[in-house]
C-alpha cells in the first residue's frame, strides 16, 4: 500500500513539474493576479512551525542543488515560487520553485507583456527544467498534507523563499522533490 501511494505522490510530482514547463502563456497582455483560492482557508492544516523566523544557514540555489542532491539528504534551497502558470497543487500542500538566477517576464524590459510572470515562459526549456524543483509538506505518516500552499503566510508567486528539508525518495535527476520541514518567506522588496 506504501508503495501506491509513493507512486501516486510521484506522478503527481512529475505531472506539476511538466505542467511547470509546459505552462507557457507569452501570448498574453497586462498584469494578473493569482485566482482567489476556492478551496476556503486551510492554513490549520500547516503546522505553526513550518514558516521559519529567519533564514537557516547554508542555502543553495535551485540549480546548484539540483545537480548534486540525492534521496535523503538533508538540504537547504533558496528559491522563487514560480516555474508553471500555477506553481501550487490544488488542495495539497506542493509548491513549485525556480532558481533565482532565471528571469521571470518580471524582469524583463517589458515586465507587463506577461499576464503571468512566475511561468518564466522567456527561458528556454532546457533552463527552466534544470532550475526548478518541487516543494511539499507531508505528515508525520509521509503523506502531502491536504492544504493549499497558495498565499499562505506569504507564499506568493514570485516570492523568494528558503526552504530546509529532506530530498524526498522519489526524487530524481529530472524531478527534484523536497519534503519541507520549514520555511523562510522573505520580506518583500
Amino acid at each position: 500500500m506504501k508503495i501506491v501511494m509513493q507512486r501516486g505522490i510521484q506522478a503527481t510530482l512529475v505531472f506539476s513539474v511538466m505542467l511547470a514547463v509546459n505552462g507557457c502563456d507569452s501570448g498574453s497582455k497586462g498584469p494578473a493576479k493569482p485566482a482567489p483560492d476556492a478551496s476556503g482557508d486551510s492554513s490549520a492544516a500547516l503546522p505553526a512551525s513550518f514558516f521559519l523566523k529567519s533564514a537557516p544557514d547554508g542555502a543553495k540555489d535551485v540549480g546548484e542543488l539540483k545537480a548534486s542532491a540525492k534521496p535523503g539528504d538533508v538540504v537547504v534551497v533558496r528559491g522563487v515560487i514560480g516555474g508553471g502558470l500555477d506553481p501550487y497543487v490544488s488542495k495539497r500542500a506542493i509548491m513549485t520553485i525556480a532558481d533565482r538566477k532565471l528571469k521571470s517576464c518580471a524582469d524583463m524590459d517589458e515586465p507587463d507583456h506577461c499576464k503571468t510572470p512566475w511561468d518564466y515562459c522567456c527561458e528556454p526549456r532546457e533552463s527552466l527544467t534544470a532550475n526548478i524543483a518541487s516543494v511539499q509538506l507531508i505528515d508525520a505518516d509521509g503523506r502531502v498534507i491536504k492544504a493549499d500552499l497558495k498565499g499562505q503566510g506569504g507564499l506568493d508567486p514570485l516570492r523568494k523563499i528558503v526552504v530546509q528539508g529532506k530530498v524526498a525518495p522519489e526524487s530524481s535527476k529530472e524531478a527534484l522533490v523536497i519534503n519541507a520541514t520549514g520555511v523562510y518567506v522573505e520580506p518583500k522588496g
